[in-house]
């Protein structure tokens, strides 16, 4: 399943073309609707996802915001997207804390990524180790 998805990332990415490099963090509403839903499919687990909404357009979705009771709480405190040659790293930190309500935590962040060029892989590390991704998908 994880080399049909790797295959899938890489042929959506080589059909791309060039445009201008940007990030953005954004929210789900006012974004189109298939993006919409899938936050929707995924938002009830954990994890790191990433929607290719064009061959010039992606989404990282991070979330942290479901936590049992008795359990720490993580957030986000940091998220940038280097790219190594034709590599697109997604870099992001978290921590815990047992502050379930604290609003100034990131729980949940969506960031929208504007490619410059191909990129062959994407790969996504949290706290400087590699993670996969939870889900792949896209138009």
């Amino acid at each position: 399943m994880k080399k049909l998805v790797t295959f899938l990332v890489v042929v959506i990415l080589l059909s791309g073309c060039n445009s201008e490099l940007t990030l953005s963090k954004v929210t789900p509403k006012g974004n189109n609707k298939t993006l919409q839903s899938f936050i929707t499919d995924v938002q009830d687990q954990n994890g790191v996802y990433l929607y290719l909404d064009n061959p010039k357009t992606v989404y990282i979705y991070l979330n942290e915001k479901n936590v049992l009771q008795g359990e720490k709480s993580t957030y986000f405190t940091d998220f940038k997207v280097v790219t190594e040659g034709d590599t697109l790293n997604i870099l992001y930190n978290s921590d815990e804390t047992t502050d379930y309500s604290n609003p100034s935590l990131n729980h949940e962040l969506l960031y929208k990524r504007k490619l410059d060029k191909k990129y062959d892989t994407i790969r996504s590390f949290q706290n400087g180790e590699e993670v996969s991704f939870n889900v792949v998908s896209g138009k």
